[in-house]
């Protein structure tokens, strides 16, 4: 087992993952994107709260593992200068997608939640 996830292997999957995080991230701005908002009733908007919610932590799940997995990289054996070199800029890489992920869904939600107000039943 130690041989099978050293820190090349991690290093794959935290790569592996922020490919991922890319798709994840075209999701939850294409969820939360709302093209003509008065085109549907506030009970609509009440209702697409917690799907964009959900699709909000399922966005910051993907480049979090890619964090998490590029950080076992940088901390596996056999220590490799490229590798760890390769992992920091994995993980520099995967924390702006968090940022962006999370700023988008929280507009998605807050953006669900104001035109659940606004527009009548």
């Amino acid at each position: 087992m130690g041989r099978l996830w050293s820190g090349g292997s991690w290093l794959a999957l935290a790569s592996v993952f922020l490919g991922l995080s890319l798709v994840s991230t075209f999701f939850v701005f294409a969820f939360g994107f709302d093209f003509d908002p008065d085109d549907h009733p506030g009970s609509y908007y009440e209702a697409e709260i917690p799907k964009r919610q959900w699709m909000l932590v399922i966005s910051l799940l993907v480049p979090a593992l890619s964090a998490t997995a590029s950080v076992l990289s940088i901390l596996g054996q056999p220590r490799n200068v490229f590798r760890i070199s390769v992992s920091v800029i994995v993980l520099l890489l995967a924390l702006p997608v968090l940022w962006f992920c999370w700023v988008i869904g929280i507009d998605s939600i807050r953006s669900a939640i104001y035109f659940a107000k606004i527009f009548p039943y």
